[in-house]
């Protein structure tokens, strides 16, 4: 195997610019869905369940991350999971396989979180009406959180076919066979 590319995000977009684009992605797609979402479902906002909000919001990152392992799941014998605390109160969670994973693997696990939990929260828009503006908000966060998965993938789309990706510490290194 040789090394076709080697792709790191924060190196090349830089951290807080990252976070920048994030948040931005965030807002613009809470402002488009919540007006979307309103027009189609012109219900009065009921504002109980405030912490059944809060709990949901609280556990989008979790079942995000989870979701990531699914595909690679398979992988886990060679799987290392870390939490590091950013400001002493936000957990980071991260995973790293220490195996090469097939480009089209890699691709799923990095996808697969958007493509579950954004239907499933419009889904709930339909059951639930009224709280459009909560699930509205968990659409958008949960959009803010998948920026940098969506990110690699549009690395990884170019990429040759029969691509592996290998995780190293200075990013992702996409290998092809010779």
């Amino acid at each position: 195997m040789r090394c076709w590319r080697t792709f790191d995000i924060e190196k090349r977009y830089g951290f807080d610019k990252v976070i920048v684009y994030s948040i931005l992605l965030a807002v613009m797609c809470f402002l488009f869905s919540y007006a979307l979402l309103q027009s189609l479902f012109s219900e009065t906002p009921h504002f109980k369940y405030f912490p059944v909000f809060l709990a949901g919001l609280a556990g989008i990152y979790p079942l995000h991350k989870l979701i990531h392992l699914l595909p690679v799941f398979h992988y886990r014998t060679y799987m290392k999971c870390r939490c590091k605390f950013i400001c002493s109160c936000l957990p980071i969670f991260s995973i790293h396989i220490k195996e090469p994973v097939p480009k089209k693997t890699f691709m799923l696990s990095l996808i697969l979180p958007f493509l579950t939990i954004n239907p499933i929260l419009l889904a709930c828009v339909g059951l639930f009406p009224h709280y459009t503006h909560y699930f509205a908000v968990l659409i958008a966060f949960h959009t803010g959180l998948c920026l940098i998965d969506l990110l690699y993938v549009k690395a990884l789309i170019t990429c040759p076919q029969q691509a592996v990706i290998e995780e190293h510490d200075r990013g992702y290194e996409i290998l092809i066979p010779q």
